[in-house]
């Protein structure tokens, strides 16, 4: 009796061990496949990871690239609106050279019309009594000397008149003209008859200020603008000719002005300078 139940025993045991390696051995098999299964799904976002880092640095050389274009054309809109300040600085300033020009042009209009008539198609003065001269000479006869002195102290009163700016200079051009004849010097015949002149205004007190006014002696013989056609004999005449000469203009700091405008409480556009 004895002997059977410990066969029994030992069976029930093997049947015991039997199963609890079947269930281990599942167990195994169960944990493998989802050993597997995780593994799997690991390496699927490992590569999901790795696409995905790829995009980002993709998109960290597209966004470094955008930063870098961003730069540069904010760096070239600082430039064109420093150009665009700078351009409008200097239409400024030009606008006050020709506001300047344009006020001592109509004052060189103002010459004693009592001598002089003004051509403003040359913008120059022509003596009213024309001088006559013997052919090829150039001294003035004594006749002529009370009106063109009179027209030289006229001549001196404007300049002394005009604008007393140390940035503008003028020259003054004295100028001679001949008849077209056969005579051969024509042209240093003209030149000789405007040097008489300036000697005889010289001479008599009549003097221009050497640091504001240029004095130049010319001839244009037969040539020229604006000569008289059918008598040649009105081509024997003085021509005087103002040149005002305007030095190098400040700089407008344009952006100085902006801020000078803002402190004023930004009343309307900004107010150009050199504008009443």
């Amino acid at each position: 009796m004895k002997k059977d139940s410990g066969k029994l025993f030992w069976v029930s045991y093997a049947d015991l061990m039997t199963a609890l390696f079947i269930v281990s051995l599942a167990l195994f098999v169960f944990a493998y496949k989802m050993f597997k299964i995780e593994q799997e799904d690991l390496e699927e976002t490992a590569t999901e990871l790795r696409v995905r880092s790829l995009e980002l640095d993709k998109q960290d050389r597209a966004l470094e690239e955008l930063r870098r274009r961003l730069s540069e054309e904010e760096m070239a809109a600082s430039t064109l609106i420093q150009e665009l300040n700078d351009e409008r600085a200097r239409l400024l300033v030009m606008e006050e050279e020709y506001k300047k020009l344009k006020e001592i042009e109509e004052a060189i209009k103002r010459l004693d019309a009592k001598y002089f008539v003004y051509q403003p198609a040359y913008k120059r003065h022509v003596l009213r009594s024309r001088v006559q001269f013997a052919k090829g000479k150039s001294n003035i006869a004594s006749t002529y000397h009370e009106m063109l002195l009179n027209a030289g102290r006229a001549l001196e009163q404007l300049v002394a008149s005009l604008e007393k700016d140390d940035n503008i200079k003028y020259l003054l051009v004295v100028e001679g003209m001949a008849s077209k004849d056969a005579y051969t010097r024509n042209y240093e015949l003209s030149y000789e008859r405007a040097l008489a002149l300036s000697r005889l205004w010289e001479q008599q007190g009549v003097s221009f200020d050497p640091n504001r006014c240029e004095v130049i002696i010319s001839g244009s013989g037969t040539g020229g603008f604006g000569r008289e056609v059918g008598d040649e004999s009105k081509n024997q005449q003085f021509l005087i000719t103002i040149i005002p000469k305007i030095g190098e203009l400040k700089t407008i700091d344009f952006r100085k002005g902006l801020e000078d405008s803002d402190e004023q409480g930004n009343k309307g556009e900004f107010e150009e300078i050199g504008q009443p």
